[in-house]
């Protein structure tokens, strides 16, 4: 009986993109020492446990006396690091026997780690990891977006109702179910005084999110939706037009060699998940009406599905109507082609210097110099590569693609 409760007391697994994981910056522990910690994110996220599905990038056995692990592991917005030692004895033989790149999906707990010269380092321990593939990770991508678009709505509407303490607690609790949000919400908005910025990062983070894993559909959006950027009410703010990520072709690790221990059996991603962690409910709020801005779709699940691309000649062509007695003048119909970002020729240099064995970082950007790309934009792009999980450094001065 004891047991089953320690379960059902388990912490929520939340749905999170490394770029808002890695933005937050508060703190807080409810009870004594061995109550739960969490790292609040500004969506209000009352973070201990959270359900990750990405790339690993980077693995690298770092303990002296004993095995200590370190990954990367990359979503479509950043990079989550995770630590696996001898508390964590599976994970850390999983991370022995994987050979990177590979798709992964874990549960695992948020860490913080505050080192004497006062910076705050986040990460993550593992408490179950699996291989997945690609159309998983699709998938976690796209419900993730759902989820965290949804917090980004509360968050909004908590703003605008200018209240606070007791007061916005009663207002959100007639909108959300989720007691933990609610409290999360109310901690971000007293700490995080700069929302009014990081809400349209966020938010732009999903934009790219999204047509990271559906810019092979052919759906681009050069120029997502205003309303995306900006709370109801406020001044408009510029987006920055995200170019469509490449497909990442990586192989499908197999499964890892079945850990001896009694009561674990091989078993799917999903199963072995859902096993270690509660996921947290829809929470109730009518937002289809930007999530059609974001992908023309009020169903993100649907939408990879029940896209229908329309060939350049079916595109109708919109122009103030003429006379036809008139003498019509011919128009310049020749447009040049968009010019491709630094970061995407950087892509296609790895690529075509990568023949199995990787290539060497100064030999990058030697290329990129010929390409009229300066040293410090080249590396920039190359960091920018390796966050979004596109190509990684196997050791120092080397660089393969994924």
């Amino acid at each position: 009986m004891e047991k089953i409760e320690k379960i059902m007391d388990r912490e929520i697994a939340w749905r999170i993109f490394a770029h808002e994981f890695n933005t937050s910056n508060l703190y807080i522990s409810e009870g004594d020492e061995r109550a739960p910690n969490y790292i609040i994110t500004p969506t209000g996220v009352k973070c201990n446990r959270l359900f990750i599905i990405g790339v690993i990038t980077e693995v690298e056995n770092i303990g002296k006396d004993n095995n200590l692990w370190r990954a990367r592991i990359a979503d479509p917005t950043g990079v989550f690091t995770l630590y696996a030692g001898q508390y964590q004895p599976e994970a850390a033989i999983f991370l022995s026997e994987l050979e990177v790149p590979a798709y992964v999906a874990l549960v695992g707990k948020a860490r913080k780690y505050e080192p004497e010269d006062g910076n705050v380092y986040l990460s993550v321990r593992p408490e179950e990891i699996n291989a997945a593939d690609e159309k998983q990770r699709d998938m976690w991508v796209i419900e993730t977006a759902e989820r965290t678009l949804e917090r980004i709505k509360i968050m909004e509407d908590a703003l605008d109702s200018g209240l606070s303490g007791i007061q916005l607690q009663e207002f959100l609790e007639k909108k959300v179910k989720n007691a933990s949000l609610i409290n999360g919400v109310v901690h971000a908005i007293r700490h995080y005084k700069n929302l009014d910025r990081i809400l349209p990062e966020l938010k732009n983070s999903l934009v790219h999110a999204v047509k990271t894993v559906t810019s092979e559909s052919g759906v681009i959006h050069d120029h997502p939706p205003e309303k995306l950027a900006r709370k109801p009410g406020a001044p408009a703010q510029p987006v920055e037009p995200l170019q469509p990520a490449q497909s990442m072709k990586i192989k499908e690790h197999a499964e890892p060699k079945t850990m001896d221990k009694p009561g674990i059996q091989e078993r799917s991603y999903i199963e072995s998940t859902k096993s270690m962690a509660h996921e947290q409910k829809p929470v109730e709020t009518d937002i289809a009406e930007e999530l059609e801005e974001i992908t023309g779709s009020k169903d993100l699940k649907e939408f990879n599905e029940t896209i229908d691309v329309k060939e350049p000649d079916e595109v109708e062509e919109i122009g103030e109507e003429t006379d036809a007695s008139e003498p019509q003048i011919p128009l310049e119909t020749k447009v040049e082609p968009p010019k491709p970002e630094p970061k995407e020729i950087i892509a296609d240099i790895i690529d075509r210097l990568d023949i199995g064995k990787g290539t060497s970082f100064s030999g990058v950007i030697e290329a990129a110099q010929k390409a009229g790309i300066g040293s410090e934009i080249a590396e920039s792009a190359i960091k920018d590569l390796m966050d979004e999980g596109r190509c990684y450094e196997p050791k120092i001065g080397t660089l393969r693609k994924v």
